[in-house]
């Protein structure tokens, strides 16, 4: 199983899966050479600097969310199934190798790459806002990380379930669409709010309890 999953990760790496590492990297340390402008700089400049980089971290948090997601479904979608095109599981699982060594290998291997770039980028994170208001402490960015991995153990689950049976295109799209029932619950439950239709609330539970994207959100 930590066979497959280190060779899943070279595999990773050969499809040149870092670029994006680095790209959303430069995305977040952008930011830190951001003037202070407008009513801002009526401001203390450490008050303003605060303000600053916590509505940063708060921006950025979900802009990681966003990427780590993204990330775990583009590269789980086509896990099985390409490998499966290209005949390398045939001559693997009649091996002595059950598929669940290959399934839980591929899974780490997958969950292993999404949880480094989610550490580079909140690390980025913590650079840019320590930066911009170096007397402030950012320890909460760190304790919000065991929930952040929920977002690349899900998706990659998610992904891979549906490679099974699903070419990249496909898999890519049903794991999107799971998604968006899931982040529903909030649009059912601000509905439901306002017209109070029961059916709405009910779809709501419903989405949670199938993919709970929702609740997920509301814990970082």
């Amino acid at each position: 199983m930590l066979t497959i999953a280190a060779l899943t990760l070279k595999e990773t790496l050969r499809r040149r899966a870092p670029f994006m590492t680095l790209l959303v990297a430069l995305l977040l340390i952008v930011p830190a050479f951001i003037p202070i402008t407008g009513r801002l700089k009526l401001l203390p400049p450490a008050e303003a600097n605060l303000i600053v980089s916590s509505l940063y971290t708060f921006l950025a948090t979900d802009i990681v969310k966003f990427f780590v997601s993204t990330l775990a479904i583009a590269l789980s979608a086509g896990a099985i199934s390409a490998e499966l095109e290209r005949g390398v599981l045939s001559s693997i699982l009649p091996k002595p190798i059950s598929r669940f060594s290959v399934y839980a290998g591929k899974w780490l291997g997958l969950f292993g790459f999404c949880v480094i770039n989610l550490l580079v980028w909140c690390a980025v994170i913590w650079a840019v806002a320590t930066y911009r208001s170096p007397d402030t402490s950012h320890r909460a960015l760190w304790d919000a990380v065991p929930y952040l991995l929920f977002y690349p153990a899900i998706f990659v689950s998610v992904g891979l379930t549906y490679s099974t049976f699903a070419g990249f295109g496909l898999a890519s799209g049903l794991s999107i669409i799971t998604a968006g029932v899931g982040w529903s619950v909030g649009i059912f439950y601000s509905l439901n709010s306002a017209f109070d239709v029961q059916l709405l609330g009910t779809l709501s539970k419903v989405s949670g309890y199938l993919f709970p994207l929702g609740r997920m959100s509301r814990w970082v």
